[in-house]
């Protein structure tokens, strides 16, 4: 799911990362206070912004598959309450868009952009705020490679005919993972002192203005949202 982008000229891939952020971030407050209609719209808002970027749907579908245990602990976590089954689905209904709006976001921002966008909201922070993007900016860049990592030990424990198997199976599997983990965050460390990286010297080479339509767009979620938010108050 972190390492999905893919190049291409769609109107969803031109428009400012700024924009697609924010526009990210309004859509999960919707998800949040929306009820059954209103999760319905957004529903049918997924095969039509994946068609607009130009990603199939059913690959999109398939990066739900890594959090179906989220999904049923989601369920099973609901059921005391009362009306369970239905808040239950709810919820997984909502996690699911949440999630499905997020690889939309990922698919067609590359990570260089969405990290100078999270820097740029993160501006009033200071220089912590440059430190929390830089973190997310490296955590996805790590991730990929761990996932990958994990497949492969898990292959070549197999091809042993060993079977990771409860505790004993997770440390097996956890220890050479961290091993390697911490070999490439020497590596990264290493690469960043050579090319004379400070963290005091950090800039961004990407300075674009919002245009028109990015304006239109951040006025139109600001809208919907200040109606969603108005409906969901008492009274």
């Amino acid at each position: 799911m972190l390492t999905g982008y893919r190049k291409g000229h769609s109107c969803i891939h031109t428009l400012d990362p700024r924009t697609k952020l924010l526009a990210t971030v309004g859509t999960g407050i919707m998800v949040y206070l929306a009820g059954p209609p209103g999760l319905g719209l957004l529903s049918a808002a997924i095969p039509v912004l994946a068609h607009i970027a130009g990603i199939q749907v059913a690959s999109l579908i398939k990066r739900l598959r890594p959090m179906l245990i989220f999904f049923v602990a989601i369920f099973i976590v609901h059921l005391p309450v009362e009306g369970g089954i239905y808040v239950g689905i709810l919820a997984i209904v909502r996690f699911a868009l949440l999630i499905l709006f997020a690889t939309i976001l990922i698919h067609t921002t590359s990570p260089s952009e969405l990290n100078m966008a999270l820097a740029y909201f993160l501006r009033p922070l200071g220089r912590h705020g440059a430190d929390v993007a830089f973190m997310v900016r490296v955590a996805m860049a790590f991730m990929p490679g761990l996932l990958r990592d994990k497949e492969t030990i898990l292959r070549a424990q197999t091809a042993r005919g060993y079977k990771p198997n409860g505790l004993t199976g997770f440390t097996a599997t956890m220890m050479p993972l961290l091993r390697r983990s911490f070999r490439k965050a020497d590596e990264l460390a290493d690469a960043l002192e050579s090319r004379c990286y400070h963290r005091n010297r950090e800039c961004y080479y990407y300075n674009r203005a919002l245009t028109g339509r990015d304006w239109i767009l951040i006025g139109a979620f600001a809208g919907v949202l200040v109606l969603v938010l108005y409906h969901q108050s008492p009274g």
